[in-house]
This record gives C-alpha cells, sequence and structure tokens, in this order.
C-alpha cells in the first residue's frame, strides 16, 4: 500500500513532542509512509521542505492551494502551483476553489460560476503540464464543494478536474461516505483517509456538523467512519494510487500517524 501523511501532522508532532522535524520525518518513513502532502503555503514560505522530505527518502503526494476563485483571482493564478508541482516530481495538486461570499441564491451562483471558469483554466493548464487537478469534500457549510453532488457539478463541466476522496468530510455535511463513493467512484485518483470520533475528547479540535453532532479527530480505523469497507470498494476497482493519513487536531500527533498506518498495513 503506497502510503502518505500530511507533512502539517509531522510537523505538529515536532511541537508536540519537542524533537527536530527530522527526526520525525525518519521515524514516520520508517513506518512504511514514503509521501507528505504539503500545503502550497508552506511551501512558499519554506522552501527547505521538498528537500528535507527527499533526504529522508520521503516525496510529495500532492500539493494543495487555497484560492479565491469567487471573486478577485482567475486560474492564472494557480499555475505557480501548477508548475513547482512540476518541479518537485509531484504528479497531482488539489485546488479549494474558495468560499461563497453570501446566502444569497443568485450571488451565490455568481460566484460558483466565477468559481468554475477559474477552476477550467487552472486545470486546462495543469494538464498541458502533465500534471493531474483534483478537488475533494471540503467541510465548511460555505464551501462550494462540500458535497458529492457539489464536486460532480464542477467534474462534469470539467473534464480534466478528478477527485481527492476524502473518507471523513461527508459525514459534515450529513452525507453518508459509501454513497458518496457510488456517485464519486470512477473520478478518484487520490484518498485522504480522515476517520471521525463522535466521543467527546477535549484535548482535541472539535468539529460541528450540519446536523449539529460534535466530531472528534481519530486514528485511522478507530472512529465511526467506514474505512474498511472503502478501502475495499478501492482496491475493487483496481486503485492503484496513495492513502493519505489525516487527522487534523489530534492531542497527539506521532501516535496517530502510528496507529493509522498500522491500520492501513493491515487492511490489505
Amino acid at each position: 500500500m503506497k502510503k502518505s501523511v500530511f507533512y502539517h501532522h509531522m510537523a505538529e508532532a515536532a511541537s508536540q513532542k519537542g524533537m527536530a522535524i527530522h527526526d520525525i520525518i525518519r521515524q514516520v518513513h520508517s513506518l512504511g509512509i514514503g509521501w507528505a502532502e504539503v500545503d502550497l503555503a508552506d511551501l512558499k514560505r519554506d522552501n527547505s521542505i521538498a528537500d528535507m522530505l527527499k533526504n529522508e527518502g520521503m516525496g510529495i503526494s500532492s500539493i494543495y492551494g487555497f484560492y479565491d476563485f469567487s471573486s478577485s483571482q482567475n486560474g492564472s493564478a494557480g499555475f505557480e502551483h501548477v508548475q513547482l508541482a512540476k518541479k518537485l516530481g509531484c504528479e497531482k495538486v488539489m485546488i479549494i476553489p474558495g468560499f461563497y461570499a453570501s446566502d444569497d441564491k443568485a450571488q451565490s451562483e455568481n460566484e460558483r460560476e466565477k468559481m468554475l471558469a477559474a477552476m477550467k483554466q487552472m486545470c486546462e493548464y495543469a494538464q498541458s503540464e502533465g500534471i493531474i487537478p483534483t478537488i475533494e469534500d471540503f467541510d465548511d457549510c460555505k464551501s462550494p464543494i462540500a458535497t458529492a453532488e457539489q464536486m460532480m457539478w464542477f467534474a462534469e463541466r470539467i473534464h480534466q478536474l478528478m477527485i481527492t476522496f476524502d473518507t471523513g468530510n461527508f459525514m459534515y455535511s450529513g452525507q453518508s461516505e459509501l454513497d458518496a463513493f457510488e456517485l464519486l467512484k470512477d473520478r478518484i485518483v487520490h484518498v485522504h483517509c480522515k476517520d471521525r470520533s463522535l466521543i467527546e475528547k477535549p484535548q482535541c479540535e472539535m468539529k460541528m456538523t450540519v446536523d449539529g453532532k460534535a466530531m472528534y479527530p481519530a486514528p485511522v480505523g478507530s472512529g465511526c467512519i467506514k474505512m474498511k469497507e472503502i478501502i475495499a470498494s478501492l482496491e475493487a476497482r483496481g486503485y492503484d494510487g496513495i492513502y493519505t493519513i489525516e487527522h487534523f487536531g489530534a492531542e497527539d500527533q506521532l501516535m496517530c500517524i502510528k496507529r493509522s498506518a498500522e491500520f492501513l498495513d493491515g487492511v490489505i
């Protein structure tokens, strides 16, 4: 199994443990995790990250970036993102297109059309450079891609656009992850393995769902998301991509990474 983890989690683990980031990366790599998912803003802020990962034997699985395509930016704002991925040998970028500024339906539709136009421009450029553009189900009520149906609205209009399937974010919108998988399965090229716990964890970051449930981060396989079923369905379809461990807001990132890696190794 090809495993990745968010660079953010390793950096946070270094802070939590009072350890050097190099030592954390080395420990994580020893768990059979060969890649890291990195924020575009972090790569711009610290150009040593890519070399540091490479020196410890890790590549970059995807670079994600936040945009404001609903108002001030057009697709060319993402060209640098694509070029950086190409330079670093990373085959995928993930686009977070922005958020609705208004609850007014007409204005939201106008904002969505602007996002569509900008994303199409960026995706066409990505394809020309040999980079795969993706979106994920982003857990925010202002997001235009919070549900599977919202994601497909864009994917049906931009043929280059593929899906990063985040297992845990559909729960935010009150949507079954298995139903979402059925709708999106033909476009999935990347997976974020995110589990959720409904058990209160005071030391962890809490997120409230649209229907009022409190969700907490959990090591992959320890929460209420149907991880085994999703992975089995992916494998049955011949998925040969990367599974990225994700648990933002966890109290002990290093412990969660270890438990998540053990679960993923045990499933396959």
